[in-house]
């Protein structure tokens, strides 16, 4: 066999090789949510964590501190200022101790950077989740799950070599119009479960800017009293806080 057509038959097995990939169904739900799951820490490791305080600073901006209590109270203190949800409303505190109502959507940040590992639990946050074609992002190869919600979509990214979740992309759950997204990066060992240290969040909703939270402390079942959550009393909502 001459070298034109050893490398004939190598070309023609290339192009065979990547037509039965493209032609390979995408991984299970189940599937890419156990490999997650694991890659995580476990489920006994995680559903183990009740609280959480994460010390971390925007970048180029204040120090932040988060407290998460189980299953979705969530308090942050920014310079004078606090933001509060307890898992049903959410506050604002401003420093001049004015009281306003969180905006429709505000508390999923919130809920992402105090407690990015909620979604190990992807099926109690969404009804209907089916899995979608991979994609690559910067040169990654990604595992993709698709959850519908009430107005679009809502994408989830799983890395296929580390199965950490990379990405959320969505449109419908805070906007009809504008999509927002979610990075999580720089995982690292926090008592045995992996934890981002880089959150980005992005959004394309005009004089919007992308705010990227680099985490420097994570302590976890630390004791937090449920009461902090609360709105504060004595003290009137000021402004509506809509969207």
């Amino acid at each position: 066999m001459n070298r034109r057509l050893v490398l004939i038959c190598a070309l023609a097995l290339q192009v065979v090789a990547s037509a039965m990939l493209a032609d390979t169904p995408p991984p299970s739900v189940d599937s890419v949510l156990e490999q997650y799951m694991k890659a995580a820490g476990g489920k006994v490791a995680i559903d183990q964590i009740h609280s959480r305080e994460v010390q971390a600073r925007e970048h180029r901006g204040p120090k932040l501190v988060y407290l998460w209590l189980k299953p979705d109270k969530v308090l942050l203190e920014q310079d004078k200022q606090k933001t509060g949800y307890d898992g049903g409303s959410g506050w604002i505190l401003t420093k001049k101790k004015k009281l306003m109502r969180l905006p429709k959507g505000a508390q999923r940040p919130l809920e992402q950077d105090a407690n990015p590992l909620r979604y190990v639990h992807l099926k109690t946050l969404y009804s209907e989740i089916n899995p979608a074609p991979p994609e690559t992002i910067d040169s990654r190869k990604m595992d993709v799950l698709v959850a519908p919600n009430e107005l679009g979509v809502t994408k989830f990214y799983f890395d296929a070599a580390t199965h950490l979740l990379a990405r959320i992309d969505e449109i419908g759950e805070t906007s009809a119009y504008y999509k927002h997204g979610t990075d999580f990066l720089d995982y690292q060992n926090v008592d045995g479960i992996q934890f981002p240290f880089r959150i980005v969040h992005r959004s394309t909703e005009p004089g919007s800017r992308d705010q990227e939270i680099r985490v420097s402390k994570v302590l976890q079942n630390i004791e937090i009293k449920p009461t902090i959550f609360q709105k504060p009393s004595g003290v009137a909502v000021t402004l509506g806080g809509k969207r």
